[in-house]
């Protein structure tokens, strides 16, 4: 327990040193460009985690896909939809992982929030003191306050705008439960956590389901633009990259007998990978092996 408490003391010393105003910037990609549909991406930096918000302009209103982990990139997400000028109709939450809620309620306190059931019922009850417990471990660059969900997202399609938007449920991937948006107009799949481009995936136990929900998008030839919920939007080659990631993890998993040397071989295999941090966070306290302690 000593080990799990120093690996976590030391991720949240390496981020609470830095203010709000020395965080590094925000990457925003145009993800998709067509006269009646835009999807801009902003991408935390690599060493934050490298969250993603999708904002999908459509020709009268805004559609916004999670808010961040940390405040001052959502207050980035803002500044770019108050450059677009139209109005926010609904703020999806994909899943109920704190990265991905716990940034905007105080960028977009009265936005319209939409989840999942599962998702809603989750934030309503454990969003506030996740909020608290945040607030003590990194300071001024968590958000003062929540928008929890008020809206409940069922599964199936649904017409906005003239634009064909599918709502799907996926289960027993990186979260239990998350909200997988499609656009089939512009080939886009909002896959959020199932998917990760150059960023460690989080490993919290068993990784058959989420190889399963890989395969369900790789399946789906008609998607050439995947957007992930870590990393920059990509091509449907970050698919296999993850399988193959995934497959790694399993095999390093099975070959080694500390967290320091599981560590050593993920990062000499993708060294070019961000997310860094995610590893210490996941070895020290979600993901369950028996572990010599060195």
């Amino acid at each position: 327990m000593k080990t799990k408490m120093l690996m976590l003391v030391l991720v949240v010393m390496s981020i609470t040193n830095i203010t709000a105003q020395q965080l590094p910037k925000a990457n925003v990609v145009l993800a998709v460009n067509t006269r009646d549909i835009k999807i801009f991406t902003l991408v935390a930096p690599p060493e934050m985690f490298s969250n993603t918000t999708h904002v999908i302009e459509l020709p009268n209103e805004l559609i916004v896909v999670d808010g961040q982990f940390f405040a001052p990139y959502a207050q980035q997400v803002k500044a770019l939809t108050d450059s677009l000028k139209k109005p926010i109709t609904r703020f999806y939450i994909s899943h109920d992982h704190p990265d991905h809620y716990l940034g905007f309620g105080d960028a977009f306190p009265d936005a319209p929030v939409y989840a999942l059931r599962e998702t809603k019922e989750k934030i309503e009850k454990e969003g506030k003191s996740t909020l608290e417990q945040r607030q003590k471990q990194f300071g001024t660059i968590i958000a003062n306050s929540l928008n929890i969900p008020t809206h409940i997202q069922e599964p199936g399609e649904q017409t906005i705008e003239g634009v064909k938007f599918i709502f799907e449920k996926s289960l027993h991937n990186e979260d239990e439960v998350s909200l997988v948006i499609k656009v089939p107009a512009v080939n886009a799949y909002i896959a959020q956590d199932i998917v990760y481009n150059k960023t460690h995936l989080f490993i919290s136990g068993d990784t058959g389901g989420w190889k399963k929900a890989l395969k369900k998008i790789e399946s789906e030839k008609h998607y050439s633009i995947i957007l992930p919920g870590h990393g920059n939007p990509g091509n449907r080659s970050i698919i296999a990259e993850d399988l193959k990631y995934l497959d790694f993890v399993d095999k390093t998993l099975a070959n080694t007998t500390t967290k320091d040397e599981y560590k050593a071989k993920l990062l000499a295999a993708y060294p070019q990978y961000g997310g860094i941090h995610l590893i210490d966070i996941y070895l020290a306290y979600y993901l369950k092996k028996d572990w010599i302690n060195k």
